[in-house]
């Protein structure tokens, strides 16, 4: 019985040993050049360069904790300059149903009637980035442009800035407490006659009138056609400028 343990003993270390010998030919000798010239010549080792560290001053050690730079904070641009005032003067408004309009005095002393169109935020026209909001009876509102608001008030003129947006809106108020003088007439035209604005200047223009007439109809006769002068079948017509004749029409029956 010893013997045979022995046996199998022996058998298995020749397996193991046969196992290992094989795996060691199978990588040495599987890169084995026969006809390589430098196959006796010692494998060249290969140099592998150092990190590369950053240029230190001379007596200055490596930091072995770098910290991460923070970004600078940006710096916020200044304002632009706001640019001048420039105001509206409210002469007079006009509501006729829904329609709404304005007569505004520009900032270049110009007078131009706005309108409101359907309710709505308005541009002025000729002045850009001026808007029209609202009109009531005395009062408008307006829209100034965001680099130029109204910053300060004119009491005199009716206006008022919105403080709470920053004079981003006005309040216009009329301020006249009379009509508005008629608009100048132009210059006659050649051969016309002006109207009259006057009662003496209408009875006047009235008298020149009938003498006119007069002196127009002074040789006329008014045509008189008596009775027995009417032949058959005529009749007399009579009006201011005289008789005439016109045939009587008889009835059909």
């Amino acid at each position: 019985m010893r013997i045979n343990w022995l046996y199998k003993m022996m058998n298995r270390s020749i397996q193991f040993w046969a196992i290992i010998l094989a795996g060691f030919f199978s990588t040495h000798v599987s890169g084995f050049d026969l006809f390589n010239p430098d196959r006796s010549k010692p494998a060249t080792p290969q140099i592998v360069p150092p990190p590369t560290l950053p240029t230190l001053a001379q007596g200055q050690l490596p930091n072995p904790f770098p910290r991460a730079r923070r970004p600078l904070p940006s710096i916020p641009k200044p304002p632009k300059p706001l640019l001048p005032q420039k105001d509206f003067v409210l002469r007079g408004t006009s509501l006729i149903g829904k329609q709404r309009s304005v007569v505004l005095k520009g900032p270049d002393s110009k007078e131009f009637i706005q309108k409101l169109e359907n309710d709505q935020r308005t541009p002025i026209t000729g002045y850009p980035d001026y808007y029209l909001l609202n009109v009531t009876a005395r009062e408008i509102q307006l829209e100034y442009p965001t680099d130029a608001p109204c910053r300060t008030d004119n009491p005199q003129q009716g206006l008022k800035c919105n403080k709470e947006d920053n004079g981003k809106t006005v309040v216009l108020s009329l301020k006249q407490q009379q009509a508005l003088p008629p608009p100048v007439q132009s210059p006659v035209a050649a051969g016309s006659v002006p109207s009259p604005t006057t009662l003496d200047e209408i009875r006047a223009r009235r008298e020149e009138a009938r003498k006119k007439r007069e002196e127009l109809y002074k040789n006329f006769q008014r045509r008189v056609i008596k009775d027995e002068e009417v032949p058959p079948g005529m009749r007399v017509v009579r009006t201011p400028f005289g008789d005439r004749l016109v045939p009587i029409q008889q009835n059909r029956e």
